[in-house]
């Protein structure tokens, strides 16, 4: 079962949203991160994702979801950044502002 951007979305929000304790739950979708495996999702404290408070800094991980199945999973930051194929575009309907 393959999935688009808005179910991948939903599996982290759903999966990762009620077991958060490390400031206030954000899914930073301002953009789409993806290459042609899988979805990368910016999650963490709103406190250090939109107002820039480090103190709030614990995880090198982004979550992923993979496009062919719909499993989340967590990569290395590193790994996701240096990977050529990802491709980056402004979200036209981000629920984060």
């Amino acid at each position: 079962m393959a999935v688009d951007y808005e179910q991948a979305h939903k599996v982290v929000r759903d999966s990762l949203q009620s077991e958060w304790r490390w400031g206030t739950f954000c899914l930073d979708d301002r953009h789409i991160v993806e290459n042609d495996e899988l979805f990368v999702f910016n999650v963490g404290a709103r406190e250090l994702l939109i107002d820039r408070d480090f103190s709030y800094a614990v995880s090198t991980a982004v979550s992923v979801v993979y496009k062919n199945d719909g499993r989340l999973a967590a990569l290395p930051s590193s790994t996701v950044g240096l990977d050529p194929t990802m491709r980056v575009r402004p979200n036209p309907n981000p629920t984060v502002g």
